[in-house]
């Protein structure tokens, strides 16, 4: 178990461990219910079958177990989550060469995912974009908060700002100097827990819904 600062602990009852494989169902819970409306939009409308959400959260997980988070409250619910990948690079080659290509091909051909061709074309010109951005000398770092959402009914609690705290003690471990990350520019309350821990913002993305702000952290000057 990832160590938090142990007033915060405390005084919040909320408890940041590593994530099990396990753990998986739950944490794409958490993503499709927090962000439905980018689903419906990737999807065509309507909501992929849970395998979807499972295969994409496996891989991440499987690429690098002890950059996945979870929060779970003093009553043990689950209530929130974090990746934050140090080998984000190799991502796509291990989809390829370790079968999760033709797995996912296979499950999305027999109906197992939920939908059809169009929000296939749609992900994929998204993730080009992406890897356009990610890629440019002035964008890239070798730390990433790549996805991370706390329930509705557990927000304001600071719970979001906790899991930031443990991804950062994760990044010091793998000696990262620098972190990115992508959020919304209309996500003000995003934004702020964001720069409380010293990220900043430096440009913008795009992909078929609109803009992404682009915010880095240099960890060589550690934000406390």
């Amino acid at each position: 178990m990832l160590m938090i600062q142990e007033s915060l602990k405390k005084k919040s009852g909320i408890i940041i461990e590593q994530a099990k494989l396990s753990d998986i169902p739950v944490i794409a819970a958490l993503f499709t219910v927090s962000f439905k409306e980018s689903v419906l939009h990737h999807c065509g409308g309507r909501l992929p079958k849970p395998q979807a959400m499972q295969d994409v959260f496996t891989l991440v997980y499987q690429a690098e177990p002890r950059a996945a988070l979870l929060a779970r409250d003093a009553q043990g619910q689950y209530i929130g989550y974090c990746f934050a990948p140090t080998k984000l690079s190799g991502l796509w080659l291990r989809a390829l060469w370790g079968g999760h290509l033709l797995k996912w091909t296979w499950r999305w051909l027999t109906g197992q995912y939920g939908f059809g061709l169009h929000p296939v074309k749609v992900i994929v010109m998204n993730k080009l974009a992406f890897l356009h951005s990610a890629i440019a000398p002035a964008k890239t770092a070798n730390g990433r908060i790549l996805s991370i959402a706390v329930a509705p009914e557990a927000r304001g609690q600071g719970i979001a700002s906790q899991l930031i705290g443990a991804a950062i003690d994760y990044f010091r471990t793998e000696e990262v100097t620098r972190v990115r990350l992508e959020v919304r520019p209309d996500n003000p309350a995003a934004i702020r827990v964001y720069e409380k821990w010293g990220f900043a913002p430096d440009g913008y993305t795009m992909d078929s819904q609109g803009k992404w702000l682009i915010m880095f952290r240099e960890m060589e000057h550690p934000h406390v």
